[in-house]
């Protein structure tokens, strides 16, 4: 108490601390570690406190060991539930017959009889699977060669439209040159004879000079002139060969067209076909699934009827050489789930 008054008054008054009046800091721990001497001590000298320690140290440490066991204990009853049924499961497959098991043989007789009439449905089921599969496959493999049979003959007509559609650009490209170029022409010959007007109206000229800019005029637009009637005469060669590549086009098209129809007409058929196919395999997927859902299920109803056998047979001992392997593995079971009881019961 003393040494917690002091160190109370040290943290309570810093000041005081700060001006050196406190106790030292090893003080401090020094009457620190002589308490706890004392609380040790006193410890020590009290033996009811002792034993309430260490009862309740001992309680916790057996609630411990306790809850070990018995996870210990659930397993091997499990186990030994699982032996059962195997031990059912041999002696139904050897046909052991025992007037104590009489009537759980029947039942399982009874749900054997269910799994082989659903067996006989699933395999018949996955039959039909099968053969709708093949059926699908084989109309998906003639569609699809019907398709590429068009395709096929689709593509040297797609090739020639291509190389038209490339011709008949250059034509218009060249006949919208001509056309560009007779008009430049033309209004230089304008031009020309414009130059030529004004020279023979020029008073200031002489003789000479105006003869000799009128036959340079003359010749120019001579000149002008022809190249002119050249490009006009070009013009109509060329909407020509337009109009014959632009018919050419419509014709190959029209065969493009027609392979076009005739591969949309195969889509139309062999997808109403083939979505009605596929819908009947899904179907029939849905039928086998219930059936194995079915077969499970009967399985799972013969889970408890062997375990109930194989704990009868475990009672009854019926001499066996195929079961007394079983027999033996249930025996190390029971001796260890009755140590563990015993254990379980020294612990109470």
């Amino acid at each position: 108490m003393i040494g917690l008054l002091i160190a109370s008054r040290t943290v309570q008054d810093p000041l005081a601390s700060d001006a050196g009046e406190g106790l030292p800091f090893w003080l401090l721990w020094f009457l620190l570690c002589v308490i706890l001497l004392l609380v040790v001590f006193i410890f020590l000298r009290d033996k009811d406190l002792r034993r309430r320690i260490s009862s309740f140290l001992s309680g916790a440490r057996r609630h411990m060991i306790r809850l070990r066991l018995q996870a210990k204990l659930k397993r091997e009853r499990e186990r030994k539930a699982a032996l059962w049924r195997e031990l059912g499961k041999l002696a139904w497959a050897e046909d052991v017959g025992a007037s104590c098991i009489d009537e759980e043989c029947r039942k399982l007789a009874g749900l054997e009889e269910d799994i082989g009439r659903h067996q006989k449905t699933w395999h018949d089921v996955y039959s039909r699977v099968e053969t709708l599969g093949r059926e699908h496959d084989a109309a998906l493999k003639r569609f699809r060669a019907l398709v590429a049979e068009q395709e096929e003959g689709r593509r040297p007509h797609q090739e020639e439209m291509l190389v038209l559609a490339a011709r008949k650009r250059e034509i218009l490209d060249a006949l919208e040159a001509s056309l560009r170029e007779a008009e430049a022409a033309e209004a230089q010959l304008k031009a020309v004879e414009k130059e030529a007007r004004s020279a023979e109206e020029n008073p200031r000229l002489s003789e000479a000079e105006r003869a000799a800019r009128m036959d340079k005029a003359r010749e120019k637009a001579a000149a002008l002139a022809k190249q002119v009637r050249a490009l006009r005469e070009k013009s109509p060669l060329l909407q020509e060969e337009r109009y014959r590549l632009e018919g050419k086009l419509e014709e190959i098209e029209a065969r493009v067209r027609f392979f076009n129809a005739a591969i949309r007409r195969i889509e139309e058929e062999y997808r109403e076909r083939l979505q009605a196919r596929e819908k009947e395999i899904r179907e029939w997927q849905r039928t086998k699934e219930r059936v194995q859902d079915k077969i499970v299920e009967v399985k799972r109803l013969m889970e408890p009827l062997f375990e109930t056998v194989g704990r009868i047979l475990d009672g009854a001992r019926l001499p066996n050489e195929d079961l007394a392997v079983i027999y033996f593995q249930i025996d190390g079971v029971d001796k260890t789930v009755a140590e563990l009881e015993e254990r379980l019961e020294r612990l109470k």
